[in-house]
């Protein structure tokens, strides 16, 4: 049964090193321990029989909801996992008054941005060379009513 929970400190490696294995880049042990303080950091992992198969994390500042890192482990992929946590996510970024949900994605992920089209995101612009190997990054917009 996969259950949708808040990020506590013992996910925290579990969530590195899936990370790693599929961003190729990882947050670090460090920054997501600060983030269990951060008021307005909401990170959630998605558990299968207590094991961390993905996660979703993102900052809800004034009115404005950035996503900071999304992934779901690829053998788990395509079963809704990423819609239990997208979907935990547009819930808190509504009940706290957020008018959008902005994030950054690999130009050539086109897995993902199928993903997020899906979600109702829409490209705004492209940062070049956003990425430390040089890829660019694709600003995507959800608007929120």
């Amino acid at each position: 049964m996969i259950k949708i929970e808040k990020l506590k400190k013992e996910d925290i490696q579990f969530v590195v090193d899936i990370e790693e294995r599929h961003l190729e880049e990882t947050l670090g042990y460090e920054m997501l321990q600060a983030e269990l303080h951060n008021k307005y950091a909401y990170f959630y992992v998605a558990k299968d029989n207590n094991l961390v198969i993905g996660y979703i994390g993102a900052w809800i500042i004034e009115g404005v909801t950035d996503m900071i890192n999304f992934v779901v482990d690829q053998k788990y992929q395509h079963q809704g996992i990423g819609q239990l946590l997208m979907k935990q996510i547009i819930e808190d970024s509504i009940s706290n008054n957020s008018k959008e949900i902005l994030l950054e994605v690999r130009e050539q992920n086109i897995q993902a941005i199928k993903f997020y089209t899906l979600q109702g995101f829409k490209q705004i612009t492209v940062r070049k060379e956003y990425y430390k190997n040089g890829d660019n990054a694709l600003i995507l917009r959800k608007e929120l009513s």
